[in-house]
């Protein structure tokens, strides 16, 4: 089975995924997180995406897609996958299609996961990480004061910048402006499973299994 998955910031996808993951077998590629781990090499690659990411701009859809062709390379072919986050925009959709063909991995199911705006602006500007080893925490879940260490390795925890309330209005900007067209294509081609994000993660994924089973 090869998924997408998408969701506005603050949906849960991330969580839907490795939870999805996990009771089929599948590979999570989350994009953001390969890109950030590309950004932090010494590399030509990895100083052209931490240009981009320091400038706020879009990586662009070749370079996505020579990237997620890499990684599905070393995916074993009898292991589906979930991709997070791509395609993206709506010029990602033909070549990653594409790709995909090529890796004889066509998708089978798209999966949005809907969530208000006034509640992704304030689950994510709860969202901390440490700039040591890069685990994410939620501020009054995992930490209660912003000036707290790490709880695993101690370092500093700040807030990106990108999940400030002005970083995330104009990171929903970007998704629905750039992203929602990209869902209404594969909701039009009758591939799209739809949940209601504002709900417990457990519910939002046994709604998800119940509409992947009713396929």
């Amino acid at each position: 089975m090869n998924i997408i998955i998408f969701g506005p910031q603050g949906s849960g996808k991330g969580t839907q995924a490795d939870l999805l993951s996990e009771k089929y077998n599948l590979e999570h590629i989350e994009t953001g997180q390969i890109f950030r781990e590309i950004g932090r090499e010494n590399s030509e690659l990895g100083k052209k995406i931490k240009d981009l990411n320091d400038r706020k701009e879009m990586i662009p859809d070749d370079v996505t897609v020579e990237v997620l062709r890499e990684k599905l390379k070393v995916v074993p072919i009898d292991m589906g996958i979930i991709l997070d986050s791509a395609p993206r925009t709506a010029g990602q959709v033909e070549p990653i299609e594409q790709m995909l063909a090529e890796l004889r991995r066509p998708i089978d199911k798209a999966i949005y996961i809907s969530l208000p705006y006034e509640e992704s602006i304030a689950r994510i500007t709860k969202r901390y990480a440490c700039t040591v080893c890069y685990r994410h925490f939620v501020l009054g879940l995992h930490i209660h004061e912003t000036e707290e260490p790490c709880p695993t390795c101690g370092g500093p925890i700040m807030q990106r910048a990108d999940d400030t309330p002005d970083g995330v209005t104009k990171r929903l900007k970007t998704f629905y402006e750039i992203t929602i067209p990209v869902v209404d294509e594969y909701r039009e081609r009758g591939m799209l499973i739809e949940v209601d994000g504002n709900q417990s993660k457990e519910k939002v994924f046994e709604d998800i299994n119940q509409k992947l089973l009713n396929c």
